[in-house]
C-alpha cells in the first residue's frame, strides 16, 4: 500500500493527468488465464481503459491552453 501512494503521490507532484477506475487498478491471476475469470478485475481494467481514452480525447480537443509550467519554489526551513 505504501508503495502505490509513493507512486500516486509523484504522478500529483509531477502535475500528471491520472485516469482513474471503480476502485484499486489491479487484476488477479496466478497462472496464465487466471485474469479472465476475474470479473471484478476485467470491469476495472474497461472502465480505466474507456477513461484513459477520454482523457486523451479531451486533452487533444481541449480549446484552452494548458497552465504554463512554474519553476519550483523552495522553503528554506532553517532561518
Amino acid at each position: 500500500m505504501p508503495a502505490l501512494t509513493q507512486l500516486n503521490n509523484f504522478i500529483n507532484y509531477a502535475e500528471m493527468i491520472m485516469p482513474a477506475s471503480n476502485y484499486w487498478n489491479v487484476i488477479h491471476g496466478t497462472k496464465p488465464g487466471d485474469v479472465l475469470e476475474d470479473a471484478e478485475g476485467i470491469q476495472i481494467m474497461k472502465i480505466l481503459g474507456e477513461n484513459m481514452a477520454y482523457t486523451l480525447k479531451m486533452q487533444q480537443n481541449a480549446s484552452i491552453e494548458a497552465p504554463k509550467l512554474q519553476k519550483k519554489i523552495y522553503t528554506n526551513f532553517i532561518r
